[in-house]
């Protein structure tokens, strides 16, 4: 019996990459190679870099608490971090020129007095025509005076840390505190705590630092080759915990140690996430209104340099050219290509690939 061997050739054929081309394939056919499809999910923003910062208090929302005479700190009450109220204690100094800066209100209030009762009298006698018109005004050049010793005397104590009351209380009680307190000129967070005490200090000595945290910066190190990517209003992320930010500002000059240029944004909404001083990395990204598409990572098909996805379609699976603007962890961004009812591979492309270029085909 003669037998007759058939040979069949395997011939492995590459078709040029083309957006047009089209993957035949019936309903059936596609759920025996376990083709599965997604829509794309539409995003807002394109992704651009990511880059190191950290969490900051804005320059006007940070208070210094210094002290206003030299003396010695007896008393700190508050902790490092902890929250504080507007006019709270935080620490109490004793020191001698407090006692005389007292004292001088005290002479000036005594003599204000004095000189008050003599305008008066003397107001008296010029309206009945006793004395001369010039003895009045003698007499209220030197309350003129002492009125201004005393206001003065006023606003240095007041300068020195005492408020209205306390004020008007020494004024009408004649009573010397030996304790100066100072207090805190805000609601907000201690972040700096220079005072301990038994300490001497001398007038204006740094003691406290006082932030509100209601405001927060993202002060970001961005490399200089990027910095003209970047747009105002472009936006920030964090993604632990969850927290968006807008670029507000991009400094006109370079970090030489770093070589990076310090990219300014604002949080928004609440900041109870972060904290001053934080170190992070954020996400940035450009606000578009051009059709941004997530996709999970295994619907990108590579080939020759280029990047396509099949797209389901009645006739079967057509190869669609896509711009790829960047790839976040198993997820991709595409902004070019696809439409947001587009039926997207993410199941079955190395099968879908090989039809396509023609693998497997035989002759």
């Amino acid at each position: 019996m003669t037998r007759v061997l058939r040979v069949v050739l395997v011939l492995v054929v590459f078709h040029p990459a083309s957006a047009d081309d089209l993957v035949k394939l019936g309903a059936e056919q596609a759920e025996h190679l376990g083709i599965r499809t997604v829509r794309p999910t539409r995003v807002d923003t394109l992704p651009l870099a990511r880059a190191p910062g950290r969490i900051v208090v804005p320059p006007q929302h940070e208070f210094l608490v210094s002290a206003p005479q030299a003396g010695l700190v007896s008393k700190v009450n508050v902790a490092l971090g902890t929250n504080v109220r507007a006019g709270q204690v935080l620490a109490e100094l004793q020191s001698p020129n407090w006692v005389g800066l007292q004292r001088d209100l005290l002479d000036a209030v005594t003599e204000y007095e004095l000189a008050n009762r003599q305008l008066q009298r003397d107001q008296t006698l010029l309206d009945e025509g006793i004395i001369a018109r010039m003895r009045w005004q003698e007499t209220k050049s030197r309350f003129d005076i002492a009125q201004t010793k005393l206001r003065q005397a006023e606003q240095v104590l007041t300068m020195s840390g005492m408020s209205e009351q306390q004020l008007r209380q020494l004024e009408q009680s004649r009573r010397l505190s030996e304790s100066l307190e100072l207090r805190s000129p805000i609601d907000g967070v201690l972040l700096e705590r220079m005072a301990v005490a038994g300490q001497r200090v001398d007038s204006l000595t740094p003691l406290f630092k006082v932030a509100s945290l209601k405001e927060l910066w993202l002060e970001i190190d961005m490399p200089q080759e990027r910095v003209h990517e970047l747009r105002i209003g472009d936006k920030v992320t964090l993604d632990s915990p969850a927290i968006n930010a807008r670029i507000t500002q991009v400094s006109r000059n370079i970090n030489p140690n770093s070589q990076s240029v310090l990219v300014r944004s604002v949080i928004e909404g609440k900041t109870s996430g972060v904290l001053p001083g934080q170190n992070v990395t954020v996400g940035i990204s450009h606000a578009s209104t051009d059709i941004i598409a997530r996709l999970p990572i295994a619907a990108l098909v590579n080939q020759a340099g280029k990047q396509y996805m099949f797209v389901r379609t009645p006739r079967g699976f057509e190869v669609r050219r896509v711009a790829v603007a960047g790839v976040e962890a198993r997820e991709v961004i595409v902004h070019e290509g696809l439409q947001p009812d587009d039926e997207v591979v993410v199941q079955g492309t190395a099968a879908l690939k090989a039809a396509w270029l023609g693998i497997g085909e035989s002759e």
